[in-house]
């Protein structure tokens, strides 16, 4: 039976504007009504998480290339496509390469390939770090006029900003030449780094070792000024079961781990050296450095922290936070977050990840090609988690996009890509793994969301043979 709800929509007629005749950005509205057909069959509706296993037979709603899935990936970690020598390393990855890659991780995988024929046997690691001083240097050429101008607009702060402001800028400029630094130990950024870390991690009885120690250095108690930690605090971090806690306390405890009830620091510490040496454990490098640094910051010591965009824009926002001038501050941030970032720039990833294990460097080649959920009307303004409202599309456009309108990230890519990716609906749909009705619901999302126009004709009403098919997937009601 159908049902035929009134959708006030309609993409017939649309006005033609700009360069490209397949966008309009004055999306018409007609007044009559349009109807949406939506159906309701012996089959329910098809999860966006079972649409996303099919993630490996579609193409990106933007690009129109292949994505890859989380299994596909841990798969290639698991057979050592990324460890070796990098000749070896080019030679497994050559098929994936003009698949899935994009700007910037293509052309770092193609410095890989002429470096794979001048030096073959060294890694990936040994590879970005051969590569730093050069990747610096062309980094601080872009870097530096975006720089003097956020000094320059500094001296028209007020007063009492532009000591503090110049103070922070000289700490930047040592951050980025690798000069040691003192900075205070944040909790909130170490921990948004720790779970960055571990989100890659495979080894997921380490994962979950790392992150119960992480919960104790969060909590509450330990970031407080005012009171002193408790006995059994600072037992569960120790774990020391053979000394007593209630009643009479034994001489050991009070000759080893009384202090710490009130030497937070160095509890801190203790913690952080507990996730150092699980790191050493299993040679995840980039996890020991920074602990490494953490635990230097704690102690005042003046440590090497690498320059980061998000961490600049972060401290500078903070620093003009009640600053009266409102659009200068703007200005200056417009100028901070137009910096070079690892999503952008080919060297720029290089710094990131020159301290980097091989798998975390391949993982992050691959990962921007990852295939993700996306909502085609927003969630933020009122988009359903049905298959109709989702498509699939790489994960780093996705977070590029946010909450920004689908037609306004659409324009920006061929019309081609978008027909690729319902050609490829129809064949899940002749192949049996999606049903018409979702297919057809998804496209007319796509169309009304995108303001665009697709061809359809290839989507064909499901067969007896693949709703056999499709009732094995599926729940029928």
């Amino acid at each position: 039976m159908k049902i035929l709800p009134v959708n006030l929509f309609n993409i017939n007629n649309r006005k033609v504007e700009g360069n490209n005749p397949n966008y309009s950005l004055n999306f018409p509205l007609k007044s009559q009504p349009a109807y949406d057909m939506v159906s309701f069959t012996c089959n329910s509706a098809m999860s966006p998480k079972d649409f996303k296993k099919l993630g490996r037979y579609m193409t990106c709603l933007y690009t129109g290339k292949r994505m890859i899935t989380s299994s596909q990936l841990n798969n290639m970690k698991k057979r050592g496509f990324f460890k070796g020598p990098i000749s070896q390393v080019v030679r497994n990855l050559q098929g994936y390469k003009k698949r899935y890659l994009e700007p910037p991780e293509l052309e770092v995988f193609e410095r890989i390939e002429k470096a794979a024929k001048e030096t073959p046997d060294i890694d990936l690691p040994q590879l970005f770090k051969n590569w730093y001083l050069q990747s610096r240097r062309n980094l601080r050429k872009i870097q530096k006029p975006k720089f003097d101008k956020i000094k320059t607009l500094g001296a028209q702060l007020p007063p009492d900003y532009i000591e503090p402001f110049y103070r922070f800028m000289e700490t930047i400029d040592r951050r980025l030449y690798d000069e040691p630094v003192k900075r205070e130990f944040s909790i909130k950024e170490f921990s948004y780094k720790i779970m960055k870390i571990t989100d890659k991690m495979s080894d997921k009885n380490l994962k979950n070792r790392i992150r119960k120690l992480l919960a104790i250095l969060q909590d509450s108690s330990l970031n407080s000024e005012n009171n002193k930690l408790s006995s059994s605090f600072v037992k569960k971090v120790f774990d020391f079961k053979n000394i007593k806690i209630d009643g009479k306390k034994s001489i050991l405890y009070t000759k080893n781990y009384k202090n710490y009830e009130t030497d937070k620091d160095a509890v801190k510490i203790a913690i952080i050296k507990k996730i150092k040496e699980l790191a050493e454990l299993k040679g995840y490098k980039k996890l020991q450095k920074l602990c490494k640094e953490n635990i230097g910051m704690i102690k005042g010591i003046p440590v090497h922290i690498p320059f980061s965009n998000k961490t600049f824009v972060y401290d500078l926002s903070e620093l003009l936070e009640n600053m009266p001038n409102q659009k200068l501050k703007q200005k200056m941030l417009d100028i901070a977050m137009s910096l070079p970032t690892s999503s952008r720039s080919a060297d720029a990833l290089i710094l990131k990840f020159r301290d980097s294990d091989p798998d975390i460097i391949g993982d992050r080649l691959f990962n921007p090609a990852m295939v993700s959920i996306e909502h085609l009307k927003p969630k933020s303004e009122g988009g359903t988690n049905s298959i109709a409202n989702c498509a699939l599309a790489k994960k780093q456009i996705n977070s590029y996009r946010q909450s920004k309108p689908l037609w306004q990230i659409l324009q920006l890519y061929p019309l081609k890509n978008q027909q690729k990716y319902v050609d490829n609906l129809a064949k899940l749909v002749n192949r049996g793994n999606m049903s018409y009705e979702d297919a057809i619901a998804q496209v007319e999302t796509i169309e009304r969301e995108g303001h665009i126009i697709l061809d359809k004709s290839k989507i064909k009403k499901t067969t007896n043979h693949v709703l056999e098919k499709l009732k094995e997937k599926f729940t029928v009601k």
